[in-house]
């Protein structure tokens, strides 16, 4: 018997697959739960064998349904690349670019990178992406990301665009209760608010650990602007790009040493990085971000 499988139906496979649910793949195509799980079932009463089995809450796939997604992926990225390559012989300046990057840095660079634009690319509009999970270049989440480490995935070009300082803050209202943290009893007595770290090691977190090990981690974040607020709100310290304690008036401690800056990696996917408008956006990034990244 021949079965013929149209490309709503494997998406929707390869989105369940990645979700684990129905819920979670709904969201992503913007479909309805119920037209989701509809399509799962009639495909596999097409079949005539389930695609998905579940475990621990999360469906997982079975042998014939990972052929599915896998024959999915493979013309989703033939469909991708499609896309980028037709992008990049156009020449228009003009239309949306996404950045995706952290959320303190897009409040610094955002404004430059427009002024900038309006003199180069005034019909190139700029969406910034925010948000602690990293986007993925070559599946076109965003056309460029800016990130604290380097891109692993294959074909992305990227470049190392500044270091970014850190520092402890405390306000000054904090640091009168407080007083300084001292580095001989690891900052007993004081009270942190920190980066929310169960997806990846994070630097300075690993350093407040080393340094600040006796302090009280009243609560994490997954922003340093949520952080900046806390602190700025007398409750506690909070390791801060040197630029956002800055902007909030915030009082750096140096008691402890300072933790170890990071670099900031700029990443496109190479058959994208010719695409006029994305071109103009990484230009203008590459020019404002050292300053807006350090204050200057």
């Amino acid at each position: 018997m021949r079965i013929r499988m149209d490309w709503e139906a494997m998406r929707t496979v390869l989105a369940v697959a990645r979700a684990g649910t129905h819920s979670g793949a709904a969201r992503s195509l913007a479909l309805t739960q119920t037209t989701v799980s509809r399509r799962i079932q009639a495909l596999e009463s097409q079949l005539g064998t389930p695609l998905f089995e579940r475990q621990a809450g999360v469906l997982s796939l079975t042998k014939v349904g990972a052929r599915i997604a896998s024959a999915a992926e493979s013309m989703e990225q033939q469909a991708l690349a499609a896309n980028r390559h037709l992008e990049a012989d156009t020449e228009l300046l003009e239309g949306s670019v996404t950045v995706a990057l952290s959320d303190w840095l897009a409040v610094h660079l955002q404004p430059r990178v427009l002024a900038t634009l309006q003199d180069t690319a005034p019909r190139v509009r700029v969406h910034c992406v925010t948000g602690p999970a990293l986007v993925n270049l070559v599946q076109n989440e965003a056309d460029l990301a800016l990130r604290p480490q380097r891109f692993e995935a294959q074909g992305i070009w990227q470049r190392a665009i500044t270091q970014v300082q850190f520092s402890l803050y405390a306000s000054r209202a904090y640091l009168a209760q407080h007083g300084m943290p001292h580095p001989g009893n690891g900052a007993l007595g004081h009270r942190l608010a920190q980066m929310d770290d169960d997806a990846g090691p994070i630097a300075e977190v690993a350093w407040l650990r080393q340094v600040a090990y006796s302090a009280n981690v009243v609560t994490r974040a997954d922003g340093r602007l949520a952080l900046a607020s806390l602190a700025t709100g007398g409750l506690v310290m909070a390791c801060l790009p040197s630029v956002v304690g800055a902007a909030h008036n915030l009082t750096p401690i140096q008691t402890l040493g300072s933790p170890p800056s990071r670099t900031l990696w700029l990443g496109v996917h190479r058959d994208r990085k010719n695409v006029a408008r994305v071109r103009a956006v990484v230009s203008a990034i590459a020019e404002t971000c050292p300053a807006a990244a350090t204050g200057g």
